[in-house]
């Protein structure tokens, strides 16, 4: 009796293979697009300009468009072609177009509204997490505390250890939608140069006495004071690292 496996058939709707083309057709659109190049309002090129322009089949073309669509970048309407949408509806928790939003914003208009997302998600999960935390819980976000206390001297492995302490929080809340929320936002705002900043040993110990005291409201069980540490945490720290306009 053969004991050779069956080899994997794909499931039925789901593609065979990558689709590296048109992702790399995306995101070059999408850095078009938000970069102004192409503005709202205008029109995409034509389906065989586009094939031209990337060296791809129309098959590729009609799935990046379908993908753009997808993030609300584009509006596709019957014999009026392809345009793109205003500013206002694009979908920025599509982690290509947050990347690209971020790499673009000359203004920090959505670094400014990123942190602000963060202390108001954040700060609300951590009187969650501080009504709901269990044993193991805290267990895990104080193992979290003492890591990031220990980082201070390599600037990577600090943020490495700062996101932990942060997201441990958040699991102890219980609310997994907003969790996800931060969760995409950060993945892109820690790749920009801008939003880390340089910061200095001397901050790196403050961010920590700032953790420090909201682990100590999380324990306590108080909630209104662990909301409060995590706002002006996150408000502070941002300010420390905020880019100064020229």
């Amino acid at each position: 009796m053969s004991l050779e496996q069956p080899a994997a058939q794909p499931l039925p709707g789901w593609p065979r293979r990558p689709r590296r083309l048109a992702t790399a057709v995306v995101e070059d659109l999408v850095d078009r697009i938000v970069g102004g190049e192409i503005s709202a309002g205008s029109a995409l090129p034509i389906e065989p300009v586009l094939c031209e322009m990337f060296s791809v089949s129309r098959t590729v073309i009609r799935e990046a468009v379908k993908s753009l669509e997808g993030m609300r970048l584009v509006k596709v309407q019957q014999g009026q072609g392809t345009t793109v949408r205003a500013t206002e509806d694009w979908d920025l928790l599509d982690p290509i177009v947050l990347a690209a939003s971020i790499r673009h914003d000359a203004e920090r208009s959505i670094l400014e509204d990123l942190v602000d997302v963060r202390r108001a998600l954040e700060s609300q999960m951590t009187a969650q997490a501080a009504e709901r935390a269990d044993a193991e819980h805290l267990r895990r976000i104080g193992i979290a505390l003492r890591h990031v206390t220990d980082e201070v001297a390599d600037a990577s492995r600090f943020f490495r250890a700062d996101i932990e302490f942060h997201d441990e929080i958040m699991a102890a809340s219980g609310n997994r939608l907003a969790r996800a929320v931060i969760r995409t936002v950060n993945a892109e705002a820690f790749r920009s140069l801008r939003y880390i900043g340089e910061p200095t040993l001397a901050d790196f110990e403050q961010s920590n006495r700032e953790h420090r005291a909201i682990y100590e409201r999380l324990i306590a069980r108080d909630a209104e004071g662990a909301a409060q540490a995590m706002n002006e945490h996150i408000r502070d720290s941002w300010e420390k690292r905020r880019p100064r306009q020229r």
